[in-house]
């Protein structure tokens, strides 16, 4: 492989991994997520003990199910380590992720998430996508609220000067 190619495939990865986040940031799981996971791509999430099965295609209901319980969600995922053999990789991934979720009484809960992505990758079709992701989150603050919280389908408005009453 060419150093040059070398470069593209890792800008490349790099570009699919960030992309899933901004699906998640942006609750674009529909649009964005069959895009950079293949359609049967394996997801699992080991939190707190649990493992969490967020495989493709069921994943993207269940992922929006998560984040429409959220006001706001910022995933910030860290430069990958990458190894590349032909058209396979894998990458691991610092991410920290911030949920913010408004109550019906209107007070604020927070579920903050340090964790690592450990992805497998694939060159399908020129493009590369995510077969398979464990995330395992071993740093957790808070509780992720099920019930007694507002449901917010959509990103909040950029426009407005601050968080619903």
């Amino acid at each position: 492989m060419s150093q040059s190619q070398r470069v593209t495939d890792e800008l490349a990865i790099h570009h699919v991994i960030r992309e899933a986040a901004r699906a998640f940031a942006e609750k674009r799981h529909a649009e964005l997520l069959p895009v950079v996971f293949t359609e049967d791509a394996s997801i699992l999430y080991r939190i707190r003990g649990q493992r969490i099965d967020c495989s493709m295609p069921d994943g993207i209901a269940l992922f929006k199910h998560f984040h429409d319980r959220c006001y706001w969600t910022q995933h910030l995922v860290s430069p990958q380590l990458l190894s590349l053999e032909g058209d396979r990789a894998r990458a691991s991934s610092p991410v920290h992720a911030v949920h913010l979720q408004i109550r019906d009484d209107g007070s604020h809960n927070h579920w903050i998430i340090g964790a690592v992505y450990q992805d497998e990758l694939a060159r399908i079709d020129d493009r590369w996508r995510i077969v398979a992701r464990k995330a395992l989150c071993p740093s957790i603050q808070g509780d992720f609220l099920e019930t007694g919280v507002r449901l917010f389908p959509d990103l909040p408005d950029l426009d407005s000067d601050g968080m619903p009453a």
